[in-house]
């Protein structure tokens, strides 16, 4: 990569954390703690006249947009920058989240990371958030008067939700992060910081629920985006401009190829019995509550040898995750993967996650809560979260090859849930699940909740379909009881990226295939694996332009 361009993506990445400090804290460059962004009208036009001087200076580069006649990785870095910066512009001219979706917003407010993660004192750590939580009211203030006049009633009921939640985090999770701090004024401080903040964000959530009063009885109001900007935001976001008619085709031919192969699993697993019924043997079978964790430990460690022994994917490095209890602020999820931004140098521990049973709960409550444990499915969460999921993904971008700074920074939702939802399947066909057809009925159902996910995201955004409806499209499809179903469907509206689970995963296939026909008997899994994650998370049909000698018809 040439020094003009260096020197140009330098600047315009420091661009964006000017503009998001948030985001250039939680990569690792700590400069940025303590910093709210401003998302006023007058900083947000700055930033639009940014970004297009910004493009306008990468287009004049030699080579231009395409970076023609330079090498394969030089073009993917080139145009990986430009299409983060269309994104970006994207999404504060067109999208405009900020008048209609106050669910982008929320994740700024999490100051969760100045107390998880030791990289620096920890009365350091609480000055910063102390700061940021001295900026919320402001913050909420401009957000509020941002909002358009009417939202719709389903991203108005979980941005309620939401914001609530975040203010319980602040008064109730954040006091118990300051024990052993004994410097009086900085938890005073603190304090008080934590009680303006809340008291903010139930004044802003009193004001979306007057919003919400208003609404017509039963009325869910227009959280549909509708085709252009469905396609834009594939094309900006992922650099997929394949007609939305050919990406619906083919997510319904997986999701009924996936209900097929359901089927026949478990036929396999008890035949004559009903798949519902199947899955409730199979849930029966968990840890008892007190071993979840450790259990859960073993149980890596054994995945993990599984990739060494098949040889199925490189592991850069010796490190491993730490299997903990999850904090008390994340518990609405059953496990998830906490690795550090790819520039951390100081707090490098990953943590993977895993929700414990409550100690209030009643026998038939855990008993329930367990069952989604069982050691099936928490095989195949555990593949997607850590081996060879997310963490061996983090591993790749950390101890492999260095990087250019622009494939760090700038991540493809498909690329990067598509990975660990491939692993699900991938882990599957080899012989580590040889002879083991319950664990292929919960790969299954995984697969299908992103089938339903992918097709009612197109669904309701560009085809008309109601929150009603999503909801039983993954009750029948996905085997999912009613209120989860809705929780997956209510989802759909503020998150109408959400079908890149399914279409990363089925690009990353198609990308593996055509690999596999090009490489001939030079091609081997663990190869495709550790080239595939040897240049970050970019979208994947700029990878496969690096990776393959004919691009051919394109990434579906």
């Amino acid at each position: 990569m040439n020094a003009a361009f260096d020197n140009l993506a330098q600047r315009l990445v420091k661009e964006h954390w000017d503009f998001y400090p948030t985001a250039g804290s939680r990569i690792g460059r700590h400069e940025y703690d303590g910093q709210l962004p401003d998302l006023s009208p007058h900083r947000i036009t700055r930033r639009i006249e940014e970004l297009r001087r910004g493009l306008a200076q990468l287009s004049g580069l030699a080579g231009g947009s395409a970076g023609n006649g330079s090498e394969p990785e030089e073009r993917l870095t080139h145009r990986l920058l430009e299409l983060f910066l269309r994104r970006e512009l994207f999404n504060l001219e067109d999208m405009r989240p900020l008048e209609n979706n106050p669910m982008r917003q929320v994740g700024y407010l999490n100051v969760g990371g100045y107390v998880k993660r030791d990289y620096a004192p920890l009365v350091d750590r609480l000055r910063a958030a102390t700061r940021v939580l001295e900026q919320v009211p402001d913050f909420l203030n401009v957000l509020d008067g941002a909002l358009a006049r009417e939202l719709s009633r389903p991203v108005l009921e979980m941005s309620i939700e939401s914001y609530r939640g975040m203010a319980r985090f602040y008064r109730v999770d954040l006091d118990q992060s300051a024990s052993g701090v004994d410097d009086a004024a900085t938890l005073a401080s603190f304090n008080q910081a934590r009680e303006q903040a809340a008291q903010s964000l139930e004044g802003f959530v009193a004001r979306l629920e007057e919003r919400l009063a208003r609404l017509p009885g039963g009325a869910e109001g227009d959280f549909a985006i509708g085709p252009q900007l469905y396609s834009d935001m594939l094309a900006y976001g992922e650099g997929l401009t394949a007609p939305l008619r050919d990406i619906i085709a083919l997510g319904q031919a997986n999701l009924e190829r996936n209900l097929e192969r359901l089927a026949e699993a478990a036929a396999a697993v008890a035949p004559g019995r009903s798949i519902r019924d199947i899955v409730a043997d199979i849930g029966r079978n968990h840890p008892a509550a007190d071993a979840l964790i450790p259990e859960t430990r073993a149980m890596l460690e054994d995945i993990r040898r599984s990739l060494l022994d098949f040889d199925i994917i490189s592991l850069p490095s010796e490190d491993r995750c730490q299997v903990i209890e999850t904090p008390t602020y994340m518990r609405y999820a059953f496990a998830a993967m906490d690795s550090p931004g790819s520039l951390e140098t100081r707090a490098t521990e990953s943590y993977y996650y895993v929700t414990p049973v409550a100690e209030d709960w009643t026998d038939a409550q855990a008993e329930e809560w367990l069952s989604n444990f069982n050691y099936d499915t928490l095989r195949i969460i555990s593949i997607h979260e850590v081996y060879p999921g997310h963490f061996v993904h983090h591993l790749h971008n950390s101890y492999g090859r260095d990087l250019p700074l622009v494939n760090r920074v700038a991540s493809s939702y498909a690329f990067t849930e598509g990975w660990a939802h491939y692993t699900e399947e991938m882990m599957v066909e080899t012989e580590y699940a040889k002879g083991q057809a319950a664990l292929q009925v919960t790969q299954l159902l995984e697969a299908l909740v992103r089938n339903c996910r992918y097709l009612c995201a197109l669904g309701m955004h560009t085809q008309g379909m109601t929150v009603d409806e999503a909801t039983r499209f993954f009750m029948d499809n996905a085997y999912m009881e009613e209120l989860p179903a809705r929780r997956e469907a209510l989802r759909g509206t503020f998150d109408p990226g959400y079908l890149n689970y399914t279409l990363g995963k089925l690009m990353i296939l198609k990308l593996r295939e055509d690999y596999r026909r090009e490489q001939g008997a030079a091609y081997s899994l663990k190869g495709f694996h550790d080239r595939l994650l040897s240049y970050g998370a970019p979208p994947l049909p700029l990878l496969r332009e690096a990776m393959l000698a004919n691009p051919g018809e394109g990434p579906l």
